[in-house]
């Protein structure tokens, strides 16, 4: 958010205070502004595991049916860099040619390739829409 969205959410937050709590979520706390963060408890977590990665990935995959190896999901788990958001993210907000591709660069192990898919599909800011659940 820039700054003066930060400072109206300061207002908001100074109003509403005492009937609202507030809860953000971001990837760097040194572009939140000083009199916001003041207001924040901060909690850091750690990268997830490739492990934990994997196994939620698989999880989500087979209730939403996608059909993907775990060769594949391990790659995607690693260019996620232990962001489970991110990989959520790919899987959701992406047509499914792209994700097709990104998966197929994935299995061949081709870490370069699927970086490159991976920075195409943020560089085109694909919405948030669910494409794959309207392919089914």
């Amino acid at each position: 958010m820039i700054e003066d969205v930060q400072n109206a959410l300061r207002r908001a937050m100074e109003a509403y205070s005492r009937v609202t709590r507030f809860f953000f979520i971001c990837n760097y706390i040194s572009r939140i502004i000083e009199p916001l963060a003041s207001k924040c408890v901060k909690f850091r977590f750690k990268p997830l595991s490739e492990e934990i990665m994997t196994s939620r990935v698989l999880q989500i995959c087979n209730e939403e049916g996608l059909n993907l190896d775990p060769q594949a999901l391990s790659t995607l788990s690693s260019i996620s860099q232990g962001d489970l958001h991110r990989v959520i993210t790919y899987l959701q907000g992406v047509p499914p040619d792209v994700v097709q591709g990104f998966f197929a660069a994935c299995k061949s192990g081709d870490f370069e390739l699927a970086s490159c898919l991976r920075n195409y599909i943020i560089w085109y800011c694909f919405p948030l829409g669910s494409y794959l659940r309207k392919e089914m």
